[in-house]
């Protein structure tokens, strides 16, 4: 945390403890504004066998800024952390843009000598360069949290599943576009939503299916999308085609099955779609996109909200939640919105 925040935050401590009446106390409450429960509808990537009963709704967000003070005591004292004194963080590996960024074979200044575990995988983001939605994103609440980035550990997840799955936890919190379901909150804690994407469909340009403007027209194609993901279950619940959908280990996987032919299309969020088209499947003599975003999604499909993943019934989630609610009123989560997601692109919704 900076030295101006540190000051900033002394003050108004000491104003409030001035003005205080005897006895009162400025706490933050114990339970966390967006931890969906198991009662709670679902919300959004989850198990490889779709069930109708798991409808996405959206999760609670902050509406009021919180103070100085609430932040200051939500990190304050002995965090329970899993390293004392510094913030260990997890993602899959490999990671790719735009939630991550830099070149995992650079060492970057913060990062342990010798290299990370992303430095041995090819074609992988580092998530120690702090570029990318995410990764800035994890720095910046960090930040908040009053770590440096020389504070701040990565640890490697090489299974999407694992960092949802029930049990200890090796990190205090894990980003990787994991959305919010109510399933998942049965054996993981997750913060407050920290974006929103819906998805959208993506087709090989010279795919008829580019023509579609309705998710009726859909239904007779050779549709696939990532395993235990939202995209998977937008397939089978919405869109339900008459062709048996195709599942992917992963996205990669999903976009070589598209170059391959095994697909018509595929379901990815609609970042991951911008992504694909303009960087993977560019051709590069005539430097234009070989791939098109048919379409994305609106009702009845509701948007992916993304949370970060503790162990349950963390009570770190307390701090991490009010850093992520002052990196979004002092305008710095807009900000890295604007810089690694927000392509200015009008993109047709498939209704």
């Amino acid at each position: 945390m900076s030295l101006s925040r540190s000051l900033t935050l002394l003050t108004v401590a000491l104003v409030m403890a001035a003005c205080a009446a005897p006895g009162a106390t400025t706490r933050p409450s114990g339970t966390p504004a967006a931890i969906p429960t198991a009662s709670a509808a679902a919300v959004t990537p989850v198990a490889a066998t779709p069930t109708a009963a798991a409808t996405p709704t959206p999760a609670a967000t902050a509406t009021a800024e919180p103070t100085p003070t609430a932040v200051a005591d939500a990190c304050a004292g002995d965090l329970p952390l899993k390293n004392p004194g510094r913030l260990t963080l997890s993602t899959d590996i490999p990671a790719f843009p735009p939630w991550w960024g830099g070149d995992a074979a650079t060492q970057y200044e913060n990062e342990p000598e010798g290299g990370s575990p992303w430095s041995e995988t090819d074609f992988s983001a580092e998530p120690y360069s702090m570029e990318g939605f995410e990764s800035a994103t994890a720095y910046a609440i960090a930040d908040a949290m009053g770590f440096t980035a020389e504070q701040v550990d990565w640890i490697a997840n090489p299974v999407f599943e694992q960092a949802f799955a029930p049990g200890d936890k090796p990190f205090d919190f894990h980003m990787a576009q994991i959305s919010i379901t109510s399933e998942r909150a049965q054996a993981v804690t997750f913060t407050d939503p920290y974006f929103d994407s819906n998805q959208s469909l993506l087709a090989l340009t010279p795919n008829e299916i580019t023509g579609a403007t309705s998710i009726e027209e859909l239904k007779g194609y050779r549709l696939g999308a990532a395993a235990n993901t939202t995209s998977f279950r937008l397939i089978a619940d919405v869109i339900q085609p008459a062709v048996e959908p195709s599942v992917f280990a992963n996205n990669s996987d999903a976009l070589a099955g598209l170059q391959g032919d095994t697909v018509d299309a595929i379901v990815v969020d609609l970042s991951s779609a911008f992504f694909m088209r303009d960087a993977q499947l560019e051709d590069f003599e005539t430097e234009e996109p070989e791939g098109t975003i048919v379409g994305q999604f609106g009702l009845p499909a509701e948007p992916d909200h993304v949370g970060a993943v503790l162990e349950l019934d963390d009570p770190l989630v307390d701090c991490v939640n009010q850093a992520i609610a002052e990196i979004k009123a002092d305008g710095e989560h807009q900000a890295i919105l604007d810089e690694w997601i927000n392509s200015g692109q009008d993109v047709p919704f498939l209704e």
